[in-house]
């Protein structure tokens, strides 16, 4: 009896020291382990959009997206993340936009598909269909007439898991451009002056509008049709409220709301300017 409780204390013992050996292995690894997972991505992002030279990181509703910006500061692209099921297990992927909504690359990070079959999802050749592709031409060549894609052979299932990716990724592209106006993107400008238009009740409305150390320093209306009952209610105070803010998420005015909107829809278009720049 002795003996064995000897034994099962001796197992005990073993078992913890493992378990203690294990944790300290992974304290000390992780960082490494961390540092490589960073410069991986940082090696992927480049290459779903090669015209940046420098990334910076958003988020919006839990979702990370990095802006790519050229050596001028020019907004080149965005590349964002994702997970989509595959056939064996889920697949990680990130995909580059341009600024007018294409593809200019796609990559796979992680993925444990059949060796030689779903595997070849891999392969630059299935990769670089992508590049240059918009929503509509996301689909399978021998399903839609407009599909531009050609799947794996004998791996459907890998392939449609990659497409159905990039669908979702599309979608996260069209929800950074909807948020655009309203996340903090000062941050992420160049100084300058940029012009912006948007559709007033009367007539177009475009606005000049001033941006320095990463602030909005002044907003100056170039044209403008408005009826003067309306525009006399929103000439001063959308301006002033978007400097006070640093934001163009501003309240309408009531009984004026669509001069209101082209004033917003047209200092909006001169911030985005800033970021195609």
């Amino acid at each position: 009896m002795k003996r064995i409780m000897m034994r099962g204390l001796l197992l005990m013992a073993m078992a913890s020291l493992a378990a203690w050996a294990l944790s300290l292995t992974y304290k000390n690894t992780k960082p490494r382990i961390d540092a490589y997972a960073e410069q991986e991505a940082r090696k992927a992002r480049k290459e779903v959009i090669s015209a940046a030279s420098k990334f910076v990181p958003i988020n919006i509703e839990e979702q990370e997206y990095f802006i790519g910006y050229d050596e001028r500061g020019k907004g080149v692209g965005v590349s964002i993340r994702t997970k989509t099921q595959g056939y064996s297990g889920p697949i990680e992927m990130i995909m580059g936009f341009d600024m007018n909504g294409e593809i200019t690359g796609l990559k796979i990070l992680n993925q444990i598909e059949t060796p030689g079959l779903g595997s070849k999802i891999m392969e630059d050749w299935f990769s670089k269909q992508f590049i240059k592709l918009k929503a509509e031409d996301l689909n399978f060549a021998k399903e839609e007439p407009q599909g531009k894609i050609e799947a794996v052979t004998a791996a459907t299932i890998s392939s449609r898991a990659v497409l159905e990716g990039a669908k979702k990724l599309f979608g996260l592209y069209v929800d950074f451009l909807e948020h655009l106006e309203k996340i903090e993107i000062l941050k992420y400008m160049p100084d300058g002056v940029y012009t912006g238009e948007g559709r007033g009740f009367s007539g177009p409305i475009r606005a000049m509008v001033t941006v320095q150390n990463h602030q909005i320093l002044k907003i100056a209306v170039l044209e403008q049709q408005e009826v003067i009952e309306y525009w006399s209610k929103i000439r001063e105070k959308i301006p002033q409220e978007i400097l006070e803010k640093q934001n163009v998420d501003v309240d309408m005015v009531s009984g004026a709301t669509y001069s209101s909107k082209g004033l917003i829809e047209a200092v909006t278009n001169a911030l985005e300017k800033g970021i195609e720049r």
